[in-house]
């Protein structure tokens, strides 16, 4: 049959007609399924090189056990690689750093591979081995709760028994915690995150990413053996930070708040406002006959 359009009679397009909504239409409808699968495995291969993604590949062991090698963001355009690892031996890291260093890139980064790695999906990293997981949680930005009346406080612990109740209904669960109990004092703080990490060491088959600026809380942990010790380093040049976004093992010692503080010129700007609040005014008088 000739089916150029122009030269087709009028018998011609109703047996088309026909066949495309009738006889021929399952056949029809699976054909346009494997171009719509043809098209989204063709646009994944083109980004994931593009982006330098690659497959991860999935451990049958019942032991939980992930290892990234080359873990980067994709939305840097940049981006400086690490390795990470967890088992049931190590499966907390307990992560230190200073402002800006890259702490929360770096979790979500460990958050997004794992996520997509469960989707079948290519991930941001040079190679990743992972066993299946039962779930994913995050605890990254938490804000407060205006209409609920919920302080940043108190939505951190809710998140945190929320958590707390998943761990005790599944295993094998994947859980990042950005800055905990930061929404209150340090002492606090304190308490309540070595509380916290000191029963969460008690679960094994678990993995478990935590960042925090409180880097004291280290020497009331490291008798835990299953905690490894991560942190970004900075170093300085000419008093300003440089920071690396490379992971190293053990704990963080600097301190650059106040730094980057006083490089902003900070101080000069208030003093020179209560200079010129002490600066006597003239008060203009206007005389009336």
């Amino acid at each position: 049959m000739d089916l150029k359009e122009k030269n087709l009679k009028f018998f011609e397009v109703n047996k088309l007609d026909h066949a495309f909504r009738g006889a021929e239409i399952e056949n029809i409808n699976s054909l346009l399924q494997l171009v719509y699968e043809l098209d989204i495995y063709e646009n994944l291969s083109m980004v994931a090189l593009k982006l330098g993604l690659s497959f991860p590949e999935y451990d049958e062991n019942e032991d939980m056990r992930v290892n990234i090698t080359g873990l980067f963001h994709p939305a840097i355009k940049t981006p400086v690689k690490n390795d990470v690892s967890f088992d049931k031996d190590q499966n907390i890291i307990f992560l230190t750093g200073s402002n800006m260093a890259g702490k929360s890139s770096l979790l979500k980064s460990i958050g997004l591979v794992i996520y997509l790695a469960h989707l079948g999906f290519p991930v941001p990293a040079t190679k990743m081995n992972t066993t299946i997981f039962n779930g994913l949680i995050t605890t990254i930005n938490l804000p407060d709760n205006i209409s609920q009346g919920l302080s940043h406080y108190y939505n951190e612990v809710k998140r945190v028994k929320e958590v707390a109740l998943k761990l005790s209904e599944s295993n094998k669960l994947f859980i990042i915690f950005d800055e905990l109990f930061r929404g209150t004092n340090v002492k606090d703080a304190f308490d309540a995150s070595l509380l916290i990490i000191s029963e969460l060491s008690k679960i094994e088959q678990s993995a478990f990413f935590i960042s925090t600026h409180i880097v004291e809380l280290a020497d009331d942990i490291k008798k835990f053996s299953n905690i490894s010790f991560r942190y970004l380093e900075t170093s300085f040049k000419e008093n300003k930070p440089i920071f690396t976004y490379l992971l190293t093992n053990g704990v963080s010692k600097e301190r650059i708040g106040m730094t980057i503080v006083l490089n902003e010129g900070i101080i000069d700007i208030l003093k020179k406002a209560t200079d010129k609040g002490n600066t006597p005014t003239t008060t203009l008088t206007l005389e009336t006959e």
